[in-house]
């Protein structure tokens, strides 16, 4: 069997109809409507009501976080003695958004502050022994770090044997062993009782921001018109769209389109998105790309400076360079994943080989993440791309699917890796060239004793099932409502049993089918974009169900409804 013959099943969502029933009635919206709730376990009414509307006042305290208190105390005693804070983020959206984000908040406060972002090509991710050095020699005596720190043992001994005291502020699963700090906030450690343990590092940054204010006599004013800068690192960070999450990213996509941020409208114009009300997709995949592209080709200050910069022309600029670095990125990744895509499919087949190891010296380091979402969304696999270097050091980063805790598999492999971190859905390591055949075969071994291949069939999951009639503008209208759309509150995935083809299907571009289908009661246009290789099968079809996403469509000044397909089932 080949990947190629593997079909996506379509299954359908269990709940509790009596429950679809009730809080239909109580909310006065359709079935449908009421079924997508109850499936994201939304079954009552205030539920429901701190769903669709987002406040801050659903934030919790952030003296929760156990070291929160300690944390601020310090900054604040820094600011009022003019010590200088350092800022110490990452290279990624969210690394470069927290760090941002801070930066602002602190100078808001009159601080003495500077930050520091990670090489990714000559330092490699988080804490570095250069960027200890480099804030030892700044005169920074507080440093701060924002989306890192957690495993940083030997750079926070080193901070401290040169007089600088550590705070850090991560995401990341920490390990069994902890940094010597001041102050360590991370709703994953063990100990921490804040109630929120899926927050992105931006959100934690914000939380340490909220509670400068709470020490300081300030309120939600010295840091809400930051959310959007919030918003766009969590959104980025592919976290549970879910809890603060949801209203972080709720709140700041609502500022974005009348961004008082210079630099951030300036890459809202250079993308074409100034004053359009925000998705998380072009989130996801028009702004924070180009964010990313510098920092994945090398330096990501620049990142940095267009959020910070506060003049209009050299914001302008900044954006023309990061949307340039991003089509350098997206022509560097194109051609890795079809060269991975290849490897995969004349080296491995879906009985064998559960978890995908895929290397070159061609690759270039900083896009092998976006290649290997790539090649999970392909071939429904874990998935871990490695660019080799000339001296025998091969850096990779994984991906993983649900079911699998990738840092956990990764920790079954430990003997054959240099380095590693991150968390269940993703991860870096570094390791020896040498050692990679047998990193292959031990992390298809461990991924094999986790998951089943039941467990990595290609799945959609439809939240309900629909007639066409039930697919009206104000079904769709409640949908939209539930935006923004992540992990864990997925844009709503409809089904529809038994529908034929009005009239012949047609190609339209390269590989996407244009359809007319209809239930026998009633008719929709749909589109499946890219299953063009599929195109004898659907249209031959005495009967097919479809799994889809319901959205609006206009051509020719004329708006209607129409599915998007994203799998069906032939018969």
């Amino acid at each position: 069997m080949s990947f190629a013959a593997l079909r996506e099943k379509i299954a359908l969502r269990e709940i509790n109809a009596d429950a679809v029933q009730k809080l239909a009635a109580d909310l006065n919206v359709p079935i449908a409507a009421a079924a997508i709730l109850v499936g994201r376990n939304l079954t009552d009414f205030d539920g429901c009501k701190k769903f669709f509307r987002s406040s801050i006042d659903g934030f919790h305290d952030p003296f929760l976080f156990g070291d929160m208190e300690k944390a601020v105390k310090r900054i604040k005693r820094a600011i009022d003695a003019g010590e200088k804070i350092l800022i110490y983020g990452d290279y990624d959206v969210d690394g470069v958004t927290s760090t941002a984000l801070l930066h602002r908040v602190l100078k808001r406060l009159g601080a003495n502050c500077d930050y520091y972002l990670p090489n990714r090509l000559t330092e490699g991710y988080g804490l570095s022994e250069a960027g200890i050095r480099h804030a030892a020699e700044s005169g920074a005596t507080v440093i701060v770090t924002v989306d890192c720190g957690i495993t940083a043992c030997d750079e926070a001994k080193l901070a401290a044997s040169l007089g600088i005291e550590m705070i850090l502020t991560d995401h990341h699963e920490p390990k069994d062993s902890l940094p010597t700090a001041l102050a360590i906030i991370n709703p994953k450690l063990n100990a921490c009782g804040y109630p929120d343990k899926s927050l992105a590092g931006v959100g934690i940054a914000l939380k340490l921001c909220q509670a400068l204010a709470g020490i300081i006599g300030r309120g939600s004013d010295l840091w809400s018109d930051l959310l959007e800068l919030a918003a766009l690192g969590t959104a980025a960070d592919i976290v549970p769209m879910t809890g603060e999450n949801r209203i972080i990213t709720a709140l700041g996509f609502a500022q974005m389109p009348g961004s008082y941020i210079t630099g951030l409208k300036a890459l809202l114009e250079a993308q074409g998105l100034s004053g359009k009300p925000l998705s998380t997709g072009q989130v996801v995949f028009q702004l924070a790309p180009c964010i990313n592209a510098v920092g994945r080709l090398g330096d990501p200050r620049r990142g940095a400076e267009l959020l910070l910069t506060t003049d209009p022309a050299l914001a302008a600029l900044y954006a023309k360079e990061l949307r340039e670095a991003n089509l350098e990125r997206r022509a560097l990744d194109s051609v890795a994943a079809e060269e991975a895509f290849k490897w995969v499919e004349e080296n491995c087949a879906p009985e064998n080989d559960y978890g995908l190891v895929a290397a070159s010296p061609t690759w270039h380091v900083g896009v092998i993440g976006i290649v290997a979402s790539k090649v999970v969304e392909r071939f429904s696999r874990p998935a871990i791309l490695i660019s080799i270097g000339e001296d025998g050091t091969a850096k990779g980063s994984g991906r993983s699917v649900s079911g699998l805790h990738l840092l956990e598999a990764l920790d079954e492999c430990a003997p054959l890796l240099d380095a590693y971190g991150g968390h269940a859905a993703a991860a870096g390591l570094s390791l020896r060239a040498s050692n990679i055949d047998a990193f292959r075969k031990k992390f298809n071994e461990v991924v094999k004793t986790r998951l089943s291949l039941a467990d990595l069939a290609p799945q959609i999951t439809a939240d309900v099932d629909v007639a066409i009639d039930a697919l009206t503008p104000k079904l769709l209208r409640i949908i939209k409502q539930m935006e923004p759309f992540g992990p864990g509150n997925m844009r709503p995935v409809l089904m529809t049993r038994g529908l034929k083809h009005r009239y012949p299907p047609k190609i339209v571009g390269q590989k996407h089918i244009k359809m007319s289908l209809t239930d026998g009661k009633a008719v929709m246009d749909a589109i499946a974009f890219g299953m063009g290789e599929r195109f004898s099968e659907i249209s031959a079809a005495k009967s097919l169900d479809a799994a889809f996403a319901l959205e609006e469509n206009e051509w020719n000044g004329k708006v209607s409804l129409q599915m998007n397909i994203k799998g069906i089932s032939v018969r």
